[in-house]
């Protein structure tokens, strides 16, 4: 299986033009516009990841937040997570 994560760009995140302002979105260093921008939707559980992300110092500390479980995550999901994070801690 091969995955691919996109960039967010203004192109990528078009279909949550209602929900926020992308513009904004794009100036964020954290997590969420790259989430969105790899097929996450905008909800709680998103944004409850995001958050855990950029708090978080290490791969370790995500993998074994008890905010949420991320090894319940289907694979896929686990995937695009781990290449997401080689921004972020790599």
């Amino acid at each position: 299986m091969t995955t691919t994560i996109v960039h967010p760009s203004l192109e990528n995140l078009q279909q949550f033009s209602g929900s926020f302002d992308i513009e904004k979105l794009l100036q964020s260093e954290g997590v969420l516009p790259w989430l969105l921008a790899n097929g996450w939707n905008y909800d709680d559980e998103s944004c409850l990841i995001a958050n855990i992300i950029d708090e978080s110092t290490s791969l370790d500390q995500v993998w074994d937040s008890e905010e949420f479980d991320f090894k319940a995550l289907p694979d896929e999901l686990k995937e695009k997570l781990n290449q997401i994070f080689e921004h972020f801690y790599l």
